[in-house]
């Protein structure tokens, strides 16, 4: 019976809770980790129901984690401060024990006479949840529960924590190797249509957002995004869609130019609910921009919120994917001016070569009957020199089909390069985890040839990863300096130093490479303090300044 007296024995369930809070301290998965503390608590405090959510700072709210008896679709994503016991222990930032029906704003007027109690998970002083159980029997709120649950809440605590923290690393991880994954699909040089396409899927893959769009202004409507690449629930779901910038979280990321960040779409009104499909909780929309020109957008949505490592990922991601589209309309166009070169030649070609072979073979025809029959000696010489005009005509038709079944040359045009320090910075500092410290230094520095700027930001994120993977080090200071003949840097480290017997790889291999092709060196040494310093230096070749727009403006 609900309603009936049963004692409640404290000291039996501390040995109980003893036994799971071991349990748990060996979860460093998020989200099981919170199924199972519900649960668990759900049977220590003897509860008919559970809830376990997490404090968000993005929306002042907290944000439903796991629930013990039914499916957490039907709870409330959010609760905010005064709105039911969670809002109630969020609001008094201490426990709260009452008839649910007696709180100042109850959520759910069904059940008013369940007895809940409602206690903050604190970690260093600082409130990172609520956990709350509820149950029909009258006596619920005697015998100590309110105590056990604030204890049981502070291991928890401790193990959220760990789990929070080993979430960080990986997310860290996956991040750094989608920024990897998307440079190599870049360079290897696929069309702009199937670049696309790979890197959402990618984005989907690596980093579980369950939708990735990313539409690019369309050439014959610049007022226009057009989908050119879909993933997650949205790829076979819709078809491709064109979406005035004028309006929607994508529209207001091309005309701002800026990242938009909605971590609750609902109390946003620009934010446009695709058809037919379950609505997102959190939409990021990055402008895919090179030189100040917006060429389209990374648009990801979410069920959680979004942070700081989302935004900084995906913007270099974006970089990476404005540079490919550039080059790659940059190629398309050479190769169209190539095409167009490749055909003036051949037509001059054809005019002045074959052209005039078959004029003299078609003059040697007409005549050689006459020649003949007058002098069949004459008639025999015309015949072989006809003979010999349509050889050296196969021959040069020959060679130009030739030329033709080869891929034209794409000219040396090549895109522009982000600004080297920036771009290096910000690529290191999603690399390095945040237990490390980095320094990061620039000194007189001017814009370099593309090429040696790209080989320079490689090696670097070569020397920094092997850094960050194999030494172990608390410090990673990266300089880049230019003197008067070279341009160099630096990525010294205080790890644990390279074995005696390691064996040069392949990512050390690509380094000395780049930087030789380019007439550069590299130089490994171990630093008397410990750890590993790593020294690359190219030849200085200043990018030529831009002229500015009165200087380029034509006379009027």
């Amino acid at each position: 019976m609900h309603g009936g007296k049963r004692a409640f024995n404290l000291s039996g369930q501390l040995g109980l809770l003893s036994q799971m809070i071991e349990e748990i301290s060996g979860e460093l998965s998020l989200q099981p980790l919170m199924e199972r503390i519900v649960e668990r608590a759900r049977s220590l405090l003897e509860a008919d129901d559970g809830v376990i959510g997490l404090y968000s700072p993005q929306h002042g709210a907290i944000r439903t984690a796991a629930v013990a008896s039914r499916p957490i679709e039907q709870t409330y994503p959010y609760i905010y401060p005064g709105q039911g016991l969670v809002g109630q222990v969020l609001a008094t930032q201490a426990p709260v024990s009452a008839r649910y029906g007696d709180l100042p704003n109850p959520l759910d007027n069904e059940h008013p006479d369940m007895r809940v109690i409602g206690v903050p998970i604190r970690r260093h002083d600082e409130l990172i949840g609520v956990f709350c159980v509820a149950s029909r029997r009258e006596d619920y709120l005697d015998g100590g529960r309110v105590e056990l649950l604030s204890l049981f809440a502070r291991h928890a605590a401790i193990a959220i924590d760990n789990a929070r923290r080993y979430s960080r690393e990986q997310r860290r991880a996956f991040r750094f190797a989608l920024i990897a994954n998307v440079a190599a699909m870049s360079a290897a040089g696929a069309d702009t249509e199937s670049l696309l396409q790979r890197v959402a899927d990618t984005i989907h893959e690596t980093l579980a957002y369950p939708s990735v769009d990313i539409p690019l202004l369309d050439a014959e409507k610049p007022d226009a995004l057009l989908i050119r690449a879909r993933s997650g629930r949205h790829k076979h779901t819709m078809q491709e869609g064109r979406m005035s910038v004028s309006a929607g979280i994508m529209g207001a990321a091309v005309r701002s130019r800026r990242i938009q960040l909605v971590n609750d779409v609902s109390r946003d009104p620009r934010y446009i609910a695709p058809p037919d499909t379950h609505p997102a909780g959190a939409e990021l929309a990055i402008p895919i921009q090179h030189g100040g020109e917006v060429l389209g957008v990374l648009n990801v949505e979410g069920e959680g919120p979004f942070d700081e490592l989302d935004c900084a990922s995906l913007e270099i991601v974006a970089e990476r994917l404005a540079v490919a589209i550039v080059h790659g309309r940059l190629q398309q166009r050479a190769r169209q001016a190539a095409l167009l070169e490749e055909r003036q030649r051949l037509a001059r070609d054809l005019h002045d070569n074959v052209t005039q072979i078959l004029a003299s073979m078609s003059l040697i025809a007409q005549s050689l009957p006459g020649a003949w029959r007058g002098d069949a000696g004459e008639g025999q010489r015309l015949a072989v020199r006809l003979g010999e005009l349509s050889q050296l005509a196969f021959a040069e038709l020959r060679g130009m089909l030739r030329e033709l079944s080869s891929e034209p040359p794409a000219g040396a045009d090549a895109a522009a390069q982000p600004d080297l320090p920036a771009a290096l910075q910000k690529l290191v500092r999603i690399m390095v985890p945040s237990k490390v410290r980095l320094e990061f230094e620039v000194a007189d520095y001017r814009p370099q040839a593309p090429q040696h700027e790209e080989a320079m930001l490689r090696v670097c994120q070569e020397a920094v990863s092997n850094a960050v993977r194999h030494a172990g080090p608390q410090r990673i200071d990266v300089t880049l300096r230019l003197s008067d003949d070279a341009l160099c840097a630096s990525v010294s480290d205080d790890g644990r130093g390279m074995a005696q017997d390691a064996r040069p790889g392949m990512g050390l291999k690509n380094m000395r490479e780049r930087l030789q092709e380019l007439g550069g060196s590299l130089r490994i040494s171990a630093r008397r303090t410990g750890g590993t310093r790593v020294a690359a230096c190219l030849p200085r070749r200043d990018r030529p300044m831009q002229k500015s727009a009165e200087t380029d403006a034509p006379a009027l």
